[in-house]
């Protein structure tokens, strides 16, 4: 026969467990849910879980901000990482040479050949840029193509620095033939019927160009800040403005505009402003100190060798990125993925300690296995996708109009399985299997 003291303990204990259950069974009321584990809504259920997780204001908030401190890091990161193949390119696999006195296109080749020849196997591409002077040297134009052929059209995007879209304060990159890219305070200085006249050119504005029954519309369509003085360094002229176009329209500007003849890489009428290497290798390899530096260590070597031969061409110094930066890079998003999983371990481990008389008390009153770990789910779920959400958000401004790092889908997609998906895999598994080692009876279990 039990006594006195132990029945009222084990009914006290009944009524806590009661009390839990009233206020479980009021909290589904709100949503529609019926009791009856058959008739549940999943879709409901995890919607109750997201309520209660927000209820635990001090514990959801200091997972929210270490979610969304993992998932910023990891953006930046990744954006950084990307970086290095447009915005840094150089940085990464570029080597430089700038004629030291004005130097013709009709003596590049025999210069380049070869370092052409022997260096094919590690170059991605080499790319040559290209200077003509036109209206009385007042304008310059620039346009960049490859040697023999040898690049990649993306590449060429990013390979002139003064010009690539994360240079341009205002407008986008050229795009198709006929478009082009001018310095901030273009201006042209010209006499029509004896009156002298100065034309200002902004995004948006058409340049015409005549010769005779020749005419050459070019739209400006970005407005580069940089600094333009190299190349008066390299050209000896005064000119005051520049305006940079794809190698088509290059090309119809000197041939029926300027009136050259013959290949337009060969003529002796355009300048040479610099050549630019960029060597193969992948971004994987950069982990181990692989192919792109090696590859650029070689180069440069090969070239300070020759430097008697490329005259007037010498490497140009530039903020080059050693192996140890972009190692540290990538081990930072590496720790800041392990990061993620290891708070959402802890995070779904204590949502299990948390709701655990929560998770018994709705087997015992009838919630099936399926419901009781959708519950559980849905709060574990409501915090990792709000921090997720709020640090891509963070993230992408810092990276958009801090940095002006080029935006790509691709750091996107790959932290969407690193910082969300895989982490989510993880914490459903423990909560799911948790939830099943939860017998019914501990609702009616005395608590210390």
């Amino acid at each position: 026969m039990l006594s006195v003291p132990y029945l009222v303990s084990a009914n006290i204990t009944r009524i806590n467990a009661l009390f839990k259950a009233f206020y479980l069974f009021n909290a589904t009321i709100k949503f529609g849910i019926s009791l009856g584990s058959g008739s549940m809504p999943y879709y409901r259920v995890l919607k109750l879980g997201f309520s209660l997780a927000t209820r635990a204001k001090i514990r959801s908030t200091i997972f929210v901000i270490l979610f969304v401190l993992a998932t910023t890091v990891s953006l930046l990161q990744l954006s950084r990482i990307y970086s290095y193949g447009t915005h840094d390119l150089l940085r990464l696999k570029g080597v430089v040479l700038e004629p030291q006195s004005p130097m013709r296109s009709d003596v590049i080749d025999e210069k380049l050949y070869g370092i052409y020849n022997d260096f094919r196997d590690v170059l991605s591409g080499i790319y040559i840029v290209y200077g003509l002077s036109i209206l009385d040297n007042q304008l310059l134009v620039i346009s960049v193509n490859t040697y023999r052929e040898l690049g990649f059209s993306e590449e060429i995007r990013w390979a002139v620095s003064e010009f690539k879209p994360t240079a341009l304060i205002k407008g986008r990159y050229i795009e198709t033939k006929g478009e082009g890219i001018v310095n901030d305070g273009f201006y042209l200085n010209f006499t029509e019927y004896g009156t002298p006249l100065a034309v200002h050119l902004s995004v948006g504005d058409v340049l015409s160009f005549r010769a005779g029954y020749r005419e050459l519309k070019i739209r400006i369509v970005g407005i580069t800040s940089s600094e333009l003085s190299v190349f008066k360094k390299v050209t000896d002229l005064p000119f005051e403005n520049v305006l940079f176009v794809d190698w088509e329209t290059f090309k119809d500007i000197a041939v029926d505009i300027k009136g050259l003849s013959g290949p337009i890489e060969e003529s002796s009428q355009v300048y040479v402003l610099r050549v630019i290497f960029l060597v193969k290798g992948s971004v994987i390899s950069a982990l181990t100190s692989g192919d792109i530096f090696k590859y650029k260590t070689v180069l440069k070597e090969e070239l300070s060798k020759r430097a008697s031969t490329l005259t007037p061409l010498k490497i140009i110094s530039i903020e080059e990125i050693i192996p140890q930066e972009y190692q540290a890079m990538v081990i930072l998003f590496i720790v800041s993925v392990l990061f993620q999983m290891m708070v959402t371990g802890i995070y779904a481990i204590l949502i299990i300690r948390f709701r655990r008389i929560d998770i018994a008390t709705l087997r015992a009153i009838g919630w099936d296995s399926g419901h009781v770990k959708m519950f559980v789910i849905g709060e574990f779920l409501s915090i990792l996708v709000i921090g997720f959400v709020i640090g891509i958000v963070a993230g992408g401004i810092y990276n958009s109009f801090l940095l002006r790092l080029p935006f790509s889908t691709i750091p996107y997609i790959v932290l969407l399985f690193t910082n969300m998906i895989i982490p989510v895999l993880i914490g459903i598994k423990y909560t799911s299997s948790a939830t099943l080692t939860i017998p019914p009876s501990e609702a009616f279990r005395r608590e210390e």
